[in-house]
């Protein structure tokens, strides 16, 4: 393993989070905040209009003629229409963008990515596609007030179905959306955009939060995994 491997990242949202009373700690080589001192206070934040930062998740991409196929064959759960997503079993997300295309992503300390990066070399009619988005868990009573303020199409519980990959723009920059249930939050959201846009997103996100009574909260609080 060469230095870069084995160098720790700091998120990209570090810069917000400073004056945050956070726990930090590191998950997938990632150093984040994995929740907070005052726990009343992020619970109410992520009953209101919570925002954590999943950007450490390993993820793994792959298009072409033959991608379903092959990725099926390494065992992977194929969502069964273009723009669906599916849950494998060990927890992962699969996105499948379009037809052909298909984004994965780890839970965390999940291997499943760094498997399907080396089964990949020479595969035929398969393409690796980088993915270093940033990723954000968005949950709250608030959350339809936010996609209000900051997307023109309607994505109401109602209209974005349970297995739905919505690609649109917030605050004028393009994400990729679904709606996806963990622990007991009842409105709880994946979002994912290029990692150049993530910062501003944020602010955006995380400001619009604060109005609710809400704000930046530990990945923690959405995956009991985290330490």
């Amino acid at each position: 393993m060469n230095k870069m491997q084995t160098e720790k990242l700091i998120t990209p949202f570090a810069h917000a989070l400073q004056h945050e009373h956070g726990v930090w700690g590191v998950i997938d080589q990632m150093k984040v905040v994995t929740h907070f001192l005052d726990e009343e206070l992020e619970r109410d934040r992520t009953r209101n209009l919570g925002i954590a930062d999943a950007s450490f998740l390993r993820k793994f991409g792959a298009k072409g003629t033959h991608a379903a196929q092959w990725l099926e064959a390494q065992g992977v759960v194929i969502p069964p229409r273009p723009n669906s997503w599916a849950q494998g079993a060990d927890g992962s997300l699969v996105l499948r963008l379009g037809n052909s295309e298909f984004l994965i992503e780890d839970v965390p300390g999940g291997t499943s990515c760094d498997r399907l990066a080396q089964a990949c070399a020479g595969a035929r009619g398969v393409y690796p596609v980088p993915h270093v988005e940033a990723s954000f868990v968005i949950s709250g009573h608030a959350v339809q007030a936010l996609f209000s303020e900051v997307c023109s199409i309607d994505l109401t519980h109602a209209s974005l179905g349970a297995q739905d990959v919505v690609m649109t723009q917030f605050a004028g920059v393009s994400v990729v959306l679904i709606r996806q249930d963990l622990k007991e939050e009842e409105s709880l959201y994946r979002l994912w955009c290029d990692s150049s846009y993530g910062s501003y997103l944020w602010e955006v996100i995380a400001g619009i939060a604060h109005e609710h009574k809400g704000g930046p909260v530990g990945i923690g609080r959405y995956f009991a995994s985290c330490p």
